[in-house]
């Protein structure tokens, strides 16, 4: 048993150390702890719903703390925390109230598809709020400055030699008010009633909804009909006799925006997750209605074109652009935007928009009672706001009690149902999240609220117990998917000899969608000869997340092998929309010839119909993007194009040309602001099979000081970014 924090004011509950106030839990510390971290004022206001909510979490054995201060810096909430953590085995905490917010620079990588230049654009967009500061003790940062204005914000780089994966070792959680009008410590008061109420509810996941709207996954049905299959795999309760699995997407009805909030509104949902874009004030739900009829066709295309008219209203040049366009190139007149700035119209068109979306005052009419919902959506838990959509769901008066989105934008292309089936039996949902946490999500809401286990598995005894090599080895043969999972999370972190083998035969051998993809996603972040030739398999599996996610994992690699099976599946799998999509793409990542012959040698063995000239210039598409690369690297292209060409690079890592790059970083008459740029954008070649070379001239110009500080600083962060 670990030692408990001692004072003489044991007493009365609470002791003072250094300004924060801690208010101890009743019961010893056994197995592990958790912690709220509030601000004074909300403490104060609150205190007994604070102290109902510590007790309901000793009643689950969940001794809790509750430390209270107010909080100047976010270094000392980090050092209450590792404390906590050191001398009772903390495993999470949520901030209640006015905690600082940590605003992360240097470490887009983290992030899913966040690559906003932060030279160039103001430090709040650029920075990515993230409580990563908190819950991984591993990495390192150098803080920079606060927030003149939001004062609540700190800006830090990562540092260069922290580590450069996110490991979390606690789980964290937010509960802000929001700025509707109501009296913040009345908002948290409400929301941690409801919390304490769910706690005692008993309830089991059961019930469970998913949405996929508009523009997600390419708006391809072969990567949205899968869901049902692995959902299955991961909580099968939810397709029994009682329970309840539903599906929704986009295009089921002209405006389905009253049918999700129906949805949304039912007693008995347990679990929603919504595949959508998002604004941290708006979910997009679906777009223009689909026309059937000439005169629907006309009055789509009117209403497109006056929403362009407007956008354009304050910039003469390119509402003339386009009128031309309309005319020039589509035979369209002046009266196709008829209307376009008179009130009335667009009051109308306002409201025809608004039917595609829910923005947050409906959040509050709805009162979702969905106990937990994850946003798969850009911004849509962009906790830096006063106000975003995830606050308002847990703060609204209906039963939802977490939410778990992101802060920034996020890549489609990534697992968002990752490990679900841990919350099905037991887990809690920062457990879960914990597993899972990009730099960019967040849970919003308590994150110790579990759903009652729907079989024999104990997840919250399972993920708390001390690690056990034997143990995990056995939950492999698991009956369930996602336990499966854990255990080889778990041998994985805890650097099991037998891994990289391990993972491979388990790709190779096991039924399970979802057990499949995590022994890929662990062999990629080991990046060895097995990954490499598991590639080959995994780019033929009967699951078209993990086909198109292998694309990708081909891309970022560069070997000229992965060319022809690209190229084939581009060929006989063209149906799956998003799978072609990304090889289109990305063929410009690799050596031109060796596409150019594997295009031919595709086009003359394939056994599948079709219109090979057709398919060879889709294929050839690419040669746009490989024209780029070529004027980077020619001194005659102009400065400001060769800096946007380096960006591109950060997407897609373009091996064939790192001969090239190299030659810029080494030439001393190419403009420090050029090779920097440079730097920064080969950061991303983590995988490329050109990194050991990249990494031997990012150490040379590191150690040349005969240039510049600020060179070789970006020399040296982009060689730990790649050796880590």
């Amino acid at each position: 048993m670990r030692k408990l924090i001692t004072s003489g004011l044991l007493l009365c509950g609470a002791l003072a150390l250094q300004a924060q106030t801690f208010v101890k839990p009743t019961m010893k510390v056994k197995e592990t702890s958790f912690a709220v971290i509030t601000d004074k004022g909300t403490y104060q206001a609150c205190e007994a719903e604070f102290k109902a909510y510590q007790e309901i979490l000793g009643d689950e054995g969940l001794p809790t703390f509750i430390v209270y201060n107010d909080w100047r810096k976010p270094e000392d909430v980090k050092k209450v925390i590792a404390k906590l953590y050191k001398k009772n085995n903390l495993e999470g905490v949520v901030f209640v109230g006015n905690v600082p917010i940590a605003m992360i620079r240097k470490a887009q990588h983290m992030t899913s598809a966040f690559k906003m230049d932060e030279s160039k654009y103001p430090w709040r967009d650029s920075s990515v709020p993230s409580d990563r500061f908190y819950d991984d003790f591993d990495l390192q940062f150098d803080y920079l400055k606060q927030d003149s204005a939001e004062t609540n914000f700190f800006y830090y780089n990562l540092a260069i030699e922290s580590p450069q994966k996110i490991q979390c070792d606690i789980y964290s959680a937010r509960i802000k008010a929001i700025d509707n009008g109501e009296d913040p410590y009345a908002q948290i008061s409400r929301y941690l009633k409801k919390a304490i109420a769910e706690h005692k509810s008993g309830n089991k996941l059961d019930q469970f909804f998913s949405y996929t709207g508009d523009g997600s996954y390419s708006n391809s049905l072969v990567a949205w009909t899968p869901e049902v299959h692995t959902i299955r795999e991961q909580m099968p309760k939810v397709f029994d006799r009682e329970g309840r699995a539903r599906f929704m997407r986009y295009n089921f009805s002209d405006y389905p925006k009253d049918d999700v909030i129906n949805m949304l509104k039912r007693e008995d949902l347990d679990l929603s997750i919504f595949h959508e874009h998002g604004l941290p004030e708006r979910m997009y739900l679906s777009g223009s209605a689909a026309t059937q009829t000439w005169n629907s066709h006309m009055d789509a295309m009117k209403y497109y074109w006056r929403g362009l008219a407007r956008r354009y209203e304050n910039r003469p040049k390119d509402f003339k652009d386009m009128l031309e366009r309309m005319h020039n190139k589509y035979g369209l007149d002046s009266t196709w935007i008829s209307g376009w700035n008179d009130p009335k119209v667009i009051e109308e068109d306002s409201l025809r928009n608004l039917r595609t979306g829910i923005i947050l005052p409906e959040v509050t009419q709805m009162k979702p009672n969905s106990r937990m919902v994850i946003f798969d959506a850009c911004y849509n838990g962009d906790f830096r706001e006063k106000d975003y959509i995830a606050g308002r769901f847990i703060m609204s008066e209906g039963k939802c009690v977490v939410t778990f989105a992101n802060s920034v934008n996020v890549l489609q292309d990534k697992m968002a149902n990752e490990m679900l089936g841990l919350l099905g039996m037991g887990a809690r949902v920062g457990q879960w999240a914990k597993l899972t946490n990009i730099l960019e999500s967040h849970i919003t809401g308590d994150p110790t609220i579990r759903f009652k286990s729907i079989n024999e598995v104990d997840c919250d005894a399972l993920l708390k117990a001390p690690y056990n090599e034997a143990q995990m080895l056995e939950l492999i043969n698991s009956p369930y998917a996602d336990v499966q999972n854990l255990a080889l999370h778990r041998l994985y972190r805890n650097k099991y000899a037998g891994i990289s083998d391990l993972l491979r035969k388990t790709y190779e051998t096991s039924p399970y969608m979802m057990t499949r993809f995590t022994s890929l996603a662990l062999l990629e972040k080991l990046n060895d000869k097995n990954y490499q030739e598991v590639l080959l398999l995994s780019i033929n599996d009967s699951y078209e997340f993990i086909r198109r996610t292998t694309i990708r994992m081909m891309q970022h690699i560069g070997l000229n092998e992965y060319i022809y099976p690209q190229i084939k599946n581009y060929v006989e799998d063209n149906l799956s929309e998003r799978v072609a999509f990304n090889v289109e793409l990305g063929l410009h990542v690799f050596d031109e010839a060796a596409v150019n012959a594997a295009i031919e040698k595709v086009m003359a063995e394939t056994h599948i119909a079709i219109d090979k000239d057709k398919f060879r210039k889709a294929l050839e598409r690419s040669g746009r993007n490989r024209s780029m690369q070529k004027e980077l690297v020619d001194k005659n292209t102009a400065e400001r194009w060769r800096l946007t060409y380096c960006n591109s690079l950060k997407n897609y890592m373009a091996h064939a040309g790192v001969d090239g790059f190299i030659n810029i970083l080494k030439d001393n008459t190419e403009s420090d602001q050029l090779r920097i740029r440079l730097l920064q954008a080969l950061a991303w070649f983590t995988h490329s099979y050109r990194k050991a070379d990249i990494m031997q001239t990012c150490d040379q110009l590191a150690k040349d000081k005969k240039l510049s500080a600020e060179l070789r600083e970006e020399a040296k962060r982009t060689y730990y970014r790649l050796k880590d």
